[in-house]
């Protein structure tokens, strides 16, 4: 089912918790809402589930105008980040719940949980009650439940938060393969990168209650529209440096504290419309940095610290009052306080306002 979000606006006293949201969420879509805490991504969700009313705007499910029906009239699915299931009740008694408030023959509902306990691998606890079981298997307990009613649109808060790191990752790819195999419009709310950019199609970036940008992970990662996506997006961050743009005759330069790179004729093109002596923030990823000898296209700094992370290490340079993080081979050497040369892959820098943090990429 189709979701759309329009001039959604939701205060508590005089918070703007979401300001002015606009979303239109394809039929069968996977979508992450993803931002840091108090960023509005929880709020929205809660208005899709009908929990919480919106102050201004409309949702609408389909061809359907839902922003005023209660919960229990949206044929949603929700799962909280604590499972929120009964604890006196069994596995069995929990999936059934929603079942049993629609008052369904029983008949009805045996079968419906015994078909939804086998696509989860419960059907062996559904006699157990939630402290007889591991916290995987509650979080599948609480996806059933949220599922066996068979809702147009599927809604979850932070269900992977309360999971250990290995569990969190083998059922990153259950929800996946769940969601595809069903063919359920889903968002999902996560402050886990990560998780976004492995599990949906598209993610809603939001910080302070705005959308920063809605678009595929590839697109955010890639080319982000401004500098809090660009810190957001990507784990070891990008890396930023204050720079000035200095263009002398048909060459163009950024200039750090201590350092003086060429732009490639590519970048030129991209960032056509920066003036010379204009003051810019320069973002490049770890990943597209090389520790190596002088040469073009390197700065000098110094090694701050080596942090090992088992098949590659990342490297703290110093450059002048910058830090930058490097990923360098496992094999790698260098030691706190050595001087090294960065090379940058000048076609995958970026540049930013340094008014507004926005992108000055021409196509941006």
């Amino acid at each position: 089912m189709r979701v759309i979000l329009r001039d959604i606006t939701k205060k508590f006293g005089t918070f703007v918790a979401v300001d002015n949201l606009n979303l239109n969420i394809h039929d069968g879509e996977f979508v992450a809402l993803l931002g840091p805490s108090g960023c509005g991504k929880s709020t929205t969700l809660l208005m899709l589930a009908g929990i919480y009313k919106p102050d201004k705007g409309k949702i609408i499910f389909g061809n359907k105008n839902v922003t005023h029906e209660l919960p229990k009239d949206r044929n949603v699915g929700m799962c909280f980040q604590n499972y929120a299931l009964y604890p006196h009740m069994t596995v069995f008694e929990n999936i059934a719940f929603p079942l049993k408030l629609r008052k369904m023959p029983r008949d009805i509902i045996e079968k419906k949980v015994n078909q939804i306990a086998r696509k989860f691998h419960l059907d062996s606890l559904l006699n157990r009650r939630p402290s007889e079981i591991s916290g995987g298997q509650q979080q599948r307990v609480a996806l059933a439940r949220a599922l066996v009613k068979e809702p147009k649109i599927l809604l979850l808060d932070e269900p992977l938060s309360n999971l250990d790191s290995g569990l969190r990752i083998s059922m990153r790819a259950e929800i996946k393969k769940l969601q595809k195999d069903l063919g359920i419009t889903t968002v999902f709310v996560t402050h886990d990168q990560t998780e976004a950019l492995s599990m949906c199609d598209k993610i809603a970036v939001m910080n302070k209650g705005t959308l920063q940008d809605f678009d595929t992970p590839e697109k955010l990662y890639s080319q982000p529209k401004n500098q809090f996506i660009a810190e957001f997006i990507g784990n070891p961050p990008m890396n930023f440096l204050d720079v000035v743009c200095i263009r002398e005759g048909d060459k163009v330069y950024l200039k750090g504290t201590s350092f003086k790179i060429e732009l490639p004729e590519r970048a030129k093109r991209e960032f056509a419309q920066i003036q010379n002596g204009e003051k810019v923030i320069l973002g490049i990823r770890p990943e597209n940095l090389k520790l190596t000898s002088e040469g073009q296209n390197t700065v000098k700094g110094e090694i701050y610290v080596v942090e090992p992370l088992g098949r590659d290490k990342l490297v703290n340079v110093k450059i002048g009052t910058n830090r930058i993080k490097v990923i360098a081979p496992q094999d790698y050497n260098g030691n706190m306080g050595e001087n090294v040369f960065v090379r940058l892959d000048m076609d995958k820098i970026h540049l930013f306002s340094s008014e507004d943090g926005n992108s000055l990429r021409m196509s941006a």
